[in-house]
């Protein structure tokens, strides 16, 4: 039998909803209750941002070890990834302090500008680049970053980037990143 929200369901098995998404986001919207319950009959939450346009499933927290699978392992970003995605959560911070716009776009140049602030310095300039443009591709894959586009170098930072880059570390988490940057100038 198919439920009025298969849409919604099906949706976000496949991943993060986006309010883009018009049919599937008004879906979700329409039938919350009735997702939330399903998917909380199989351990998994549905955590929805109706202000920033995104919702997406994990794992429940229980209080006590349960032996259920796991939908998606957790997986640790490299150095350069979780660089990236710290200067990008910042800027959408600065951004959002403006305030006045709902897309945050970032040109290309900008952010390897800000990525090489907390980066040693390489004695080889195109392999520097080189690594930051795999590492926005990497980020793209992830889903915190899209290419806008308009033939430009323009990127679009995804809102959704908030529910998993805390606010509150960013500052300190980039203090570290820099004075490890520095002391590699250093010895170098």
């Amino acid at each position: 039998m198919i439920k009025e929200y298969s849409l919604s369901l099906i949706s976000l098995l496949k991943g993060v909803v986006y309010d883009h998404q018009k049919n599937a986001w008004a879906n979700l919207v329409d039938y919350e209750a009735d997702v939330k319950r399903y998917f909380s009959n199989i351990g998994l939450d549905l955590f929805i941002d109706k202000s920033e346009g995104y919702a997406f499933l994990r794992q429940t927290e229980f209080e006590v070890e349960v032996d259920i699978p796991k939908l998606a392992e957790k997986r640790q970003l490299d150095f350069y990834t979780s660089l990236l995605c710290l200067v990008l959560r910042k800027y959408l911070l600065e951004i959002d302090a403006q305030g006045g716009t709902v897309r945050a776009i970032i040109p290309q140049q900008e952010i390897v500008n800000r990525v090489k602030l907390f980066m040693p310095s390489a004695p080889d300039e195109a392999k520097q680049q080189d690594k930051i443009m795999t590492t926005i591709n990497k980020v793209i894959d992830i889903g915190f970053l899209r290419k806008v586009e308009d033939n430009t170098d323009n990127f679009e930072i995804h809102r959704i980037i908030k529910g998993f880059v805390n606010a509150d570390e960013i500052d300190a988490a980039l203090k570290r990143l820099q004075s490890y940057a520095a002391e590699k100038k250093s010895v170098e």
